[in-house]
């Protein structure tokens, strides 16, 4: 597996064991032509050794070995971005994005066939490499926030295996979270990006169907969007959806090299039926949604690999006949691949772990997360954990 040391363009990689301090902080915002912020855009040295994410509000902060130094800014549907850091602290501009070139296709009757074909391809490409195993280092970050205060707050660094279906292994390190008691809580939300499978294996279940899987076409439609000139290479916009209204299927959109059938993102909205429940007869269930995106980095000339998952869950109800709604978000990247961790063993990880409970067997230490940061919090983020310090609900001060 020559190919596995292979470096992704957008490789989020700190440091062998974890993130450290480095020399210089580098701080800057990224956006598009109409300066929108671009958030999950990744931010890199130019070799690809280093480099970070931005946050939801297109903020970034990275610590670099020496100055100046060439940055590299990568994000699917805009092109390939540089620019120079000459100095510590905040760059003198915002990183500007350009979207993309897009092509339309001509003939809707053949660039659906095309579109089916494409994701069959891509499908058997990933069952190929199903056994596949490789080994990073990621960051996870989660907040609740229910009738617009937040609630919970959870970062967590781990270490993975991962495949080209999930991450079988789960391993949490350094971790903090505050937890304030509210109306609903999510003891596990993490399951959805670590293990919702991309695929489904050949006579495999899932719970929900999925369009990379066998025979997907019996039960999804799938209609070829656009092309995108995509940082060098070609991608497929392919949407896909229930073949018959009413299914309770996934929807979303695939984007694929059509030259390697190699999968860059996966953005599905899943059905919720029974997905969000409560045990508590005052509380009344409403509409609800799942998002989840799950974006795959470059490996080698024809191969790709986990890059980052976000996901976000909407939940609406009634607590004795007063309107209540929950928004639950979760960004999670990796910052590094590699060799496995000396002494780490790697145990499968049951799909119904407790973050929670997990976390509270831990310590909080303040110090760590003020030297380690890997993505620059926001100024809402920086409030909320500062809130949340203050009133002593991080983990075990």
């Amino acid at each position: 597996m020559r190919y596995f040391y292979c470096l992704l363009g957008a490789l989020l990689v700190l440091c062998a064991h974890g993130p450290a301090a480095a020399q210089v902080l580098v701080t800057g915002r990224v956006v598009d032509e109409k300066g929108q912020p671009v958030p999950y855009a990744s931010v890199a040295l130019a070799d690809g050794h280093t480099g970070t994410a931005t946050n939801e509000v297109g903020e970034f902060g990275l610590r670099v070995p020496a100055l100046p130094q060439p940055l590299t800014v990568l994000s699917i549907g805009y092109e390939r971005t540089g620019a120079l850091a000459t100095q510590a602290g905040p760059l003198p501009a915002a990183i500007v994005l350009k979207a993309s070139a897009v092509e339309l296709p001509e003939v809707t009757v053949h660039a659906n066939a095309e579109a089916e074909a494409l994701v069959a391809r891509c499908y058997a490409k990933l069952l190929r490499h199903q056994a596949d195993v490789q080994y990073g280092r990621g960051f996870y970050r989660q907040k609740t926030r229910e009738n617009g205060r937040y609630r919970e707050f959870f970062d967590a660094f781990y270490d993975v295996q991962l495949t080209p279906r999930d991450m079988p292994s789960w391993v949490l390190g350094e971790a903090r979270y505050a937890f304030v008691p509210g109306i609903m809580g999510m003891n596990n939300f993490s399951i959805y990006t670590r293990a919702m499978p991309v695929f489904v294996l050949t006579g495999g279940a899932s719970r929900t169907a999925v369009p990379l899987g066998p025979n997907a076409a019996e039960r999804f439609r799938f209609v070829l969007r656009q092309t995108l000139r995509d940082q060098g290479r070609e991608l497929a916009v392919v949407d896909f959806g229930p073949r018959v209204a009413g299914d309770p299927v996934a929807s979303g959109t695939l984007y694929i090299d059509p030259r390697t059938a190699a999968l860059f993102r996966l953005e599905r909205e899943l059905p919720t039926a029974g997905m969000f429940t409560s045990n508590n007869p005052a509380i009344q269930m409403g509409p609800c949604t799942l998002r989840v995106t799950t974006n795959f980095g470059a490996l080698c000339d024809s191969l790709s690999r986990l890059a980052s998952t976000q996901a976000v869950a909407t939940i609406q109800m009634t607590m004795k006949g007063v309107p209540s709604e929950t928004t639950i978000t979760s960004q999670f990247f990796l910052y590094e691949y590699g060799p496995p961790t000396p002494g780490q063993r790697y145990r499968a990880t049951a799909q119904d772990v407790q973050d929670l409970a997990e976390i509270k067997k831990r310590r909080y230490h303040p110090e760590f997360w003020r030297d380690n940061a890997v993505v620059k919090d926001s100024p809402v983020e920086a409030q909320v954990i500062q809130d949340f310090e203050g009133r002593r609900v991080f983990g075990k001060l």
